[in-house]
């Protein structure tokens, strides 16, 4: 069982290995830029490949590639923090099944849950921010599915797998844990969404935490996710409906 203090440690590596995925990427494009002008017997200007990094980092190719790379670098982190001589990688990260009975609850749930969101988004009337503006109508296909499959596995596995778990038997209980690892989660989607979506977030991070606890499985609240994320992809990247 990870130790609860061990486990804000490794939040902290996750972390890190976010920003070092961010820096790689931009790294590793702008690399790719001035092999391709020195490719083709162009003077390699490091002024005019900063401008087209800074201007590419705002595309949803670049947002689809920046997410892989700290995919790539946090899951075998959080895998190789999950391992125990006392219980194996599945134990500690919840990996396994549920009863299907209660789906259609945690369905019906989460139906209520983007009906809410949607009818507070309109009423408002919230003025979508740049992140929204770029990915609405972009149907770019390696972003959505980056954003149905490859977010709520890594996220689902980070705070209600290995985090839940770590926390749930602390002073904490699982009240604590909820509310810190829900914090947490809207915390990372910071300066994405207007504050009104961002409480949305928050309250699909409760309804997930929820899933998670009744349950005793990640796999619920990872479906629950993808759902979720799937009906987003859809509404906002191919449809283009903010």
């Amino acid at each position: 069982m990870p130790n609860p203090w061990c486990a804000i440690s490794w939040l902290a590596v996750f972390a890190i290995l976010h920003f070092v995925g961010v820096f790689l990427y931009i790294a590793g494009y702008g690399g790719y830029l001035g092999a391709q002008l020195g490719a083709q017997g162009e003077v390699v200007d490091p002024a005019s490949i900063q401008q087209a990094v800074e201007t590419h980092i705002q595309t949803p190719a670049a947002l689809a590639g920046m997410y892989l790379t700290q995919f790539c670098l946090i899951l075998p982190a959080l895998l190789f923090a999950s391992r125990f001589e006392t219980q194996t990688r599945r134990a500690t990260l919840a990996i396994s099944g549920f009863g299907l009975g209660s789906l259609w609850r945690w369905l019906s749930l989460l139906v209520l849950f983007i009906i809410a969101q949607v009818l507070t988004v309109k009423a408002f009337g919230i003025e979508q921010g740049e992140f929204m503006q770029m990915l609405a109508g972009s149907r770019h296909l390696p972003l959505a599915l980056v954003v149905v499959f490859a977010a709520p596995l890594l996220e689902e596995l980070l705070f209600r797998g290995y985090l839940f778990g770590a926390w749930r038997q602390s002073r904490l209980g699982f009240s604590g844990t909820l509310l810190l690892t829900s914090g947490l989660f809207t915390l990372m989607h910071w300066g994405q969404y207007h504050w009104v979506q961002l409480s949305f977030v928050f309250v699909l991070a409760l309804l997930l935490g929820l899933a998670r606890e009744k349950s005793g499985s990640v796999l619920l609240p990872m479906l629950l996710h993808l759902l979720n994320n799937l009906v987003s992809a859809v509404v906002v990247i191919y449809l283009g409906i903010l």
